[in-house]
């Protein structure tokens, strides 16, 4: 297997933080899930806080923050070895 594309991305343990979320979907199906959002307003630990939903990941939310202000570190783990993707 090739790993020349792998890096490493450290993980932090966080005291836990609140995102408040304002979404609208667009979409249901006959089974009474939603689909098709779009956000409102994302409210996080502090003003850089954003969320996107794509289309092809299924209905997922995925957070994001640019900064750690605001953020409590509580310890810091092991460095995980993945592909590097950008989200956002």
């Amino acid at each position: 297997m090739d790993n020349s594309n792998r890096t490493t991305t450290i993980k932090k343990a966080i005291k836990p933080v609140t995102f408040t979320i304002v979404v609208e979907a667009k979409k249901v199906n006959e089974n009474g899930t939603f689909s098709g959002f779009e956000f409102k307003s994302v409210k996080g630990p502090n003003k850089s806080a954003k969320a996107v939903s794509p289309i092809m990941a299924g209905g997922a939310i995925y957070l994001k923050v640019d900064t750690l202000e605001g953020i409590t570190v509580l310890t810091e783990s092991d460095a995980a070895t993945a592909t590097k993707t950008k989200l956002f």
